[in-house]
């Protein structure tokens, strides 16, 4: 029985220290101010007993956001460690597509080798004139080469 009385109490303390309504220190603040003996005008929330003091409340803020950025001018240019930040993304991301485009026709040189080599008698379409024509041998065996040359010197 006592340790439900505990457990109970141990709710009840949490309930109340998780209770949105209660004074947060935020809310309902009383700013003071007074001017001390060598003029000095001096603000505080807490009311000095033995001075004529003024009182306000201090109005709340606006509502904080998860984005804001004190420091962020939309209008403000970007600086140049942004800007170089930007730049060295951008190289990336045209390396990127250097490599892409550069993977793709090493792909193609691969496939036309593969296709070529191993056969002697090749046919293709003349794109010109668009009439199937035999690839003679010495014609292939160049192009094995050059397709060879080409795939050594820029393909990983």
């Amino acid at each position: 029985m006592t340790m439900n009385r505990i457990a109970v109490g141990t709710l009840i303390v949490a309930l109340l220290a998780m209770n949105p309504w209660a004074d947060t220190g935020a809310q309902d603040k009383t700013m003071y101010s007074y001017t001390d003996e060598d003029g000095t005008v001096v603000f505080t929330d807490k009311a000095p007993g033995d001075r004529k003091v003024e009182s306000q409340p201090i109005p709340p803020g606006p509502p904080k956001q998860a984005d804001d950025n004190p420091y962020a001018d939309a209008a403000a240019p970007a600086s140049a460690a942004q800007q170089r930040r930007e730049e060295i993304a951008q190289s990336r991301r045209a390396s990127a597509e250097e490599q892409k485009a550069l993977e793709a026709q090493c792909a193609a040189w691969r496939s036309e080798k593969e296709k070529i080599e191993p056969h002697r008698r090749q046919f293709y379409t003349d794109k010109e004139t668009g009439e199937v024509v035999r690839m003679d041998d010495v014609e292939r065996a160049e192009r094995v080469a050059e397709l060879k040359e080409l795939i050594e010197t820029n393909c990983p």
